[in-house]
């Protein structure tokens, strides 16, 4: 595993993080506003990598979307890639998968629901630079992380990744229990845009 592994070396061209509270400043030593990070703490977690387990305090870099973890006390990045079945951080469960149509470039999702239909959620961090002047009232605009919205995807049996877009694309991928699930999807206003609506949307589907 140690060879899969690398130290955190920020991304110096642009900032530098300080591990020890996750404070992000840029090279000429000013604070950057927000996080790259979906928490800045370390939660208990456990890496499954190939056949075996690796507990460990772990944080995820939304930003870079890299799994972020300590071990004998320095701070080690962990890439997606094939050999990571699941990273288990808190309450949630980081699958590594291709997506965005790029069957070689594997990003981590987090699994909401499993099963014959599944829906993954990809966290979104923006990294928004110094621009003077950059305000409507003509000030200057700090350099900052931005969250975005979460972008949910879904994927049917061990197929590919597909972004949620409107429940008729959702129920044209699948390969039975379309009238099913079109009349479920009309009794119940079923709206692609909250998240509330597609995990039951899926649960339904998956207990059909």
């Amino acid at each position: 595993m140690m060879n899969k592994l690398k130290f955190l070396l920020g991304m110096v061209t642009m900032f530098t993080i300080s591990m020890a509270n996750a404070q992000v400043t840029t090279s000429s030593g000013e604070t950057i506003a927000g996080s790259p990070y979906v928490d800045d703490k370390y939660k208990d977690g456990m890496i499954y990598y190939g056949d075996k387990n690796y507990p460990a305090p772990i944080r995820y870099n939304a930003y870079q979307d890299l799994i972020e973890y300590q071990q004998n006390g320095k701070a080690l990045t962990l890439d997606a890639n094939p050999s990571i079945k699941k990273v288990v951080v808190g309450d949630e469960v980081f699958i590594p998968l291709s997506h965005e149509g790029n069957t070689k470039k594997l990003g981590y999702f987090v699994m909401v629901d499993s099963g014959k239909l599944s829906l993954y959620s990809k966290k979104k961090i923006i990294f928004l630079p110094f621009k003077q002047r950059g305000k409507i009232d003509g000030t200057d605009q700090p350099a900052e992380f931005q969250k975005k919205p979460d972008i949910f995807y879904y994927q049917v049996g061990d197929g590919a990744l597909q972004q949620v877009d409107n429940v008729k694309s959702i129920i044209a991928s699948l390969p039975d229990k379309q009238d099913e699930m079109t009349q479920f999807a009309k009794k119940e206003k079923i709206n692609a845009k909250k998240e509330k609506d597609i995990l039951q949307f899926v649960k339904y589907y998956n207990s059909l």
